[in-house]
């Protein structure tokens, strides 16, 4: 297995690095929020010769903001050029996100922000992003072997076909901003999971909406979020590679619960080192092949929320004094004589074993060649980019599962095993 390539960020008193990359990214705003980044190859793109077709940036606001961009480039033949279209989404849509967090503060109300973003980011991140299209074409044109898996009539956009995430943090407000598939999952004190994007009903796994689309502007989605009513502990961006590999379904609560637990708990340097480990597994052939990359936002109030969501929880759950159960008495005084296999698990026990993956069905047209390019099939006027076949995987009629994100524990814990294997 490839591993993702990590780079590390060195800050000094508030002032941050920036890095655009396919690879692991820490990024420390003191005192602001923290954002921890991997992506890793999926396992079908490495079995075909396909590059990591998904791209990411972030990039402080100072004082204490900060702006994390994530694109899924399409699989599909005819999305040849979406490596390059993802690195250009990320690119133009950090700088245009800078912009709009520049006017923040002039915004009253939930509800401006959002058709601000709908009508003023959207088409600062669309338009910029054909024009670079178009100069990158200008560059370097297509060559012989291009334009034939061109198919008759493309508009030369659609070779750049990408998704796009975008999250901006600024004082009290969250804005956030998607077209096509992936993930943005806010987690709450509680471990509860929010999903303030509105969902897209067109989306079915094989087919995405798209920048190269025709009507990119009007296929975004837009949520605004204030964190000073809604606190959150971080929020996790991730290309469907990661949301396709989950086991639960749905996944973002037991996810959200997971995280939640391990910010609380555990060190950011920790948890940036585990990230590069979530992808690879997601990317693996027994998670869903694709190419999967994660960005972990963390608030800068997160482990005072979680401390104190954890007091007022324990509080809710101790009787009064005298009042124990006859069993919890007798609980106490006998020595714990559970098996291993039986101990509950923990989140990172949880999150480290993995499940037998079972194969998406192959589409009806263009479904071999779309498994052998690692993508999907694409619908006239819609880019193609959900699931990819995973090498070896048993064909079960169901999308992937994997219950993995950390495949390594802190020291000190118990281990839960791996169940998959490498």
């Amino acid at each position: 297995m490839t591993a993702a390539r990590t780079t590390g960020v060195v800050t000094d008193g508030g002032r941050s690095d920036r890095r655009e990359s396919r690879g692991a990214v820490t990024e420390t705003l003191m005192p602001g929020w923290l954002a921890l980044t991997a992506s890793h190859r999926g396992a079908a793109h490495e079995m075909n010769g396909l590059p990591n077709q998904d791209a990411i940036a972030v990039r402080p606001i100072q004082p204490d903001g900060l702006v994390a961009a994530v694109a899924d480039g399409h699989g599909h033949h005819r999305h040849f050029r979406s490596a390059r279209g993802s690195e250009l989404a990320v690119a133009i849509a950090a700088q245009a996100a800078e912009e709009l967090a520049a006017r923040l503060d002039d915004f009253e109300a939930a509800g401006q922000i959002e058709a601000d973003v709908l009508s003023t980011l959207v088409p600062a991140i669309t338009g910029p992003w054909r024009a670079a299209v178009q100069d990158d074409l200008a560059g370097e044109p297509f060559t012989i072997a291009e334009e034939e898996a061109r198919a008759f009539g493309d508009d030369p956009l659609i070779a750049y076909g990408t998704t796009l995430l975008l999250a901006i943090t600024w004082r009290n407000w969250l804005v956030l901003t998607q077209i096509g598939d992936g993930d943005i999952v806010c987690i709450r004190p509680d471990g509860q999971a929010l999903l303030p994007v509105p969902g897209d009903p067109s989306l079915d796994g094989r087919q995405t909406t798209s920048l190269c689309g025709p009507r990119a502007e009007q296929e975004f989605r837009a949520a605004v979020v204030n964190i000073a009513i809604t606190p959150l502990l971080g929020v996790l961006l991730a290309t469907d590679g990661y949301g396709n590999a989950q086991m639960a379904d749905p996944w973002p609560d037991a996810v959200s619960s997971d995280l939640a637990e391990l910010i609380g708990d555990s060190q950011p340097e920790w948890l940036a080192g585990q990230l590069p480990l979530w992808a690879s597994r997601c990317a693996s052939s027994d998670g869903s092949a694709d190419d999967t990359t994660i960005a972990l936002l963390i608030a800068p109030s997160a482990a005072a929320l979680r401390q104190e969501e954890t007091r007022r929880q324990q509080q809710a759950t101790v009787p009064p004094a005298g009042e124990f159960p006859a069993e919890a008495t007798q609980a106490t005084a006998e020595p714990t004589a559970l098996a291993v296999a039986d101990t509950p698990a923990g989140p990172e026990e949880r999150l480290a074993k993995s499940a037998a993956s079972g194969g998406a069905e192959a589409p009806a047209a263009d479904g071999a060649e779309a498994a052998a390019a690692g993508g999907d099939v694409e619908a006239p006027g819609r880019a193609a980019g959900g699931d990819v076949e995973a090498p070896g995987a048993a064909e079960a009629g169901s999308r992937r599962r994997f219950a993995a994100i950390i495949a390594a524990l802190r020291p000190g814990r118990r281990g839960g095993g791996d169940a998959g294997g490498d």
